[in-house]
């Protein structure tokens, strides 16, 4: 069963993200926090899960339940207009997993109730302006790059808060 309406908050949400390398500067802070805390639960859910191929960047939901299926209207709306493409730091394959995620509704809490949502760092990093790129082992925040290291040992890490709250007194630390 798909959860459109989901689906559809969730694709509004990743198309208002923007570029905003001052707040990014900003929110240093935040967003290596929010990269540690997006591997650390992606590494969770890929071991329980069986999958380790493609981790960081795999589609949960396509393994925890392949019938999930998004509009493709929707899925297309992800796609970044070459025009408009320095706008928005969500790369539409990130996207598209996000909200094939979202689709899935409550079934992942369902099966999993242990593990947080995996997604949820990465979307507040986005929110939180600025660069995102993947090379070389290495996520690249415009102002730091994030080692992506090794999924046991990023599974292996404490839980880290990403509230609104503790996010803001980390920027307000720098």
């Amino acid at each position: 069963m798909t959860d459109t309406a989901a689906a559809e908050r969730m694709a509004d949400r990743l198309l208002a993200v923007s570029w905003n390398n001052d707040l990014a500067f900003d929110a240093q802070r935040s967003r290596f926090r929010l990269t540690r805390e997006f591997l650390r639960r992606t590494a969770l859910w890929g071991q329980s899960l069986g999958v380790t191929a493609r981790w960081p960047f795999f589609d949960l939901a396509e393994v925890l339940d392949p019938e999930v299926v998004v509009d493709p209207v929707l899925v297309e709306k992800l796609q970044l207009d070459p025009a408009t493409a320095g706008t928005n730091p969500v790369p539409p394959g990130v996207a598209v997993n996000i909200v094939r995620w979202a689709a899935l509704g409550d079934l992942p809490r369902q099966r999993f109730p242990e593990l947080d949502d995996p997604y949820e760092p990465l979307i507040a990093l986005f929110e939180r302006g600025g660069a995102f790129t993947v090379g070389n082992g290495l996520i690249e925040l415009g102002y730091g790059s994030f080692t992506i290291g090794d999924m046991a040992a990023r599974a292996a890490l404490e839980p880290a808060p990403i509230d609104e709250a503790t996010l803001d007194a980390l920027d307000e630390e720098s």
